[in-house]
């Protein structure tokens, strides 16, 4: 018994008998609670404090201003002041945001993160000349429109659709390009590269180019059929040193029907049109130009057969040249030749519109659409032949037995 209050203490203790003691749990679960909500509201407020954060952070830092604050950049923006996305008749403007950066949320946060490689690389002097810019020009370009055809060219969307296109108003080939991108399921950057910056100066065609000089070093001396990787010479004798008696076109078949020494001998065989007689071609009736001849080389060509063009009305004469070639410049697969003009033509072409439909044109018609394009394009005279010739063999009016 407790002198002071008179209760048992064993049953009482500080105004709580022993049983409410063992048994009122609401006051920690009153501070449960509390702290369940405080880490909550807490967490929800820091949240909202970084989103806004990074949301102010990000608008910011998409301003043309703070895109070119980097020297490394003010070669790339003088490029874009040129361009109608910089200055235009109707006064609208797409800066380096818009068409580089998402314009929210998740896709915006991955931009950025991704911009932190380019920062790094300007911190530590990867593109810090001129120079150094040029030689990585090609990788950054690939990975803007890896990325841009990946996303189905997001941000050029955000401002052009093929549903708000007035077709009619536009020019004969963009209207046609344009039908032909909604049917195929193109996308913007498919065709339309290199509008606000210059195009990098493709290796690729130099690598293409080596692969065939190791396939040309690796063909076995039994192949027989072979076809020319480049203009290459041919010569009368095996003894000869004049390189003017006569060419052989890139993708230009021979038989091998012999060797001497780094020379192979080789009969050649196709067609003369009448009147020109310095030159062979590939098949009657296509301007395709297997070899070139000299005037003393023309009179060694043995004739065949004739037949008239139905379509022109002109003479061809079935034709052969037995000649010695350098045997480093051959291959015996075609389609090693047409894999390196297929990337040619990706390459080339595919930057400023879709790779055009070799049934689009005829052989002879090709010539001419090769020539025109030739000036837009990094091309040298050498790969300006193989592409002719892989575009004119593979024309429309090429039967399936013409194209090897």
């Amino acid at each position: 018994m407790c002198t002071f209050c008179g209760s048992l203490a064993s049953d009482r203790y500080w105004g709580w008998t022993v049983a409410e003691q063992s048994t009122d749990t609401r006051k920690p679960r009153r501070w449960l609670t509390k702290g369940v909500i405080g880490t909550f509201a807490a967490g929800a407020l820091l949240m909202a404090v970084l989103f806004v954060g990074f949301d102010f952070v990000a608008h910011k830092t998409k301003s043309n201003e703070f895109c070119t604050s980097c020297h490394s950049m003010t070669g790339n923006f003088a490029e874009y002041q040129g361009t109608v996305h910089f200055q235009n008749r109707m006064g609208v403007q797409a800066g380096c945001s818009d068409c580089h950066v998402a314009d929210g949320g998740l896709p915006l946060l991955a931009d950025k993160i991704r911009a932190s490689s380019d920062v790094f690389h300007h911190l530590i002097g990867t593109v810090g000349t001129p120079q150094k810019f040029e030689e990585r020009r090609e990788h950054m370009a690939h990975v803007v429109w890896d990325k841009m055809k990946a996303n189905n060219s997001r941000e050029c969307r955000s401002c052009h659709s093929f549903e708000t296109m007035d077709l009619l108003s536009q020019r004969p080939g963009a209207r046609k390009y344009h039908t032909i991108a909604m049917k195929d399921g193109a996308t913007c950057i498919d065709c339309h590269k290199g509008i606000a910056h210059f195009l990098p100066v493709t290796t690729d065609a130099n690598a293409g180019a080596t692969k065939l000089q190791d396939a040309a070093k690796a063909v076995p001396a039994s192949a027989t059929k072979l076809f020319a990787i480049q203009t290459t010479p041919l010569f009368l004798t095996a003894d000869t040193k004049d390189e003017n008696q006569g060419r052989v076109m890139p993708s230009a078949p021979v038989e091998r029907i012999g060797q001497e020494g780094d020379l192979i001998k080789v009969k050649i065989a196709g067609w003369r049109q009448d009147g020109v007689d310095k030159v062979i071609y590939f098949a009657p009736g296509k301007r395709i130009m297997s070899v070139a001849l000299s005037d003393d080389t023309a009179k060694k060509v043995a004739s065949g057969a004739s037949e008239t063009d139905a379509a022109t009305g002109q003479k061809w004469t079935a034709a052969s040249l037995e000649a010695y070639v350098k045997r480093d410049q051959f291959v015996d697969k075609s389609e090693t030749l047409w894999d390196y003009a297929k990337g040619l033509m990706t390459v080339n072409c595919g930057t400023c519109h879709g790779e055009p439909d070799m049934n689009h044109f005829t052989a002879n018609q090709w010539i001419g659409v090769v020539q025109s394009m030739q000036t837009r394009t990094s091309m040298d005279a050498e790969q300006v032949r193989m592409l002719t010739q892989y575009t004119q063999k593979h024309g429309s009016d090429m039967g399936t037995g013409q194209k090897h």
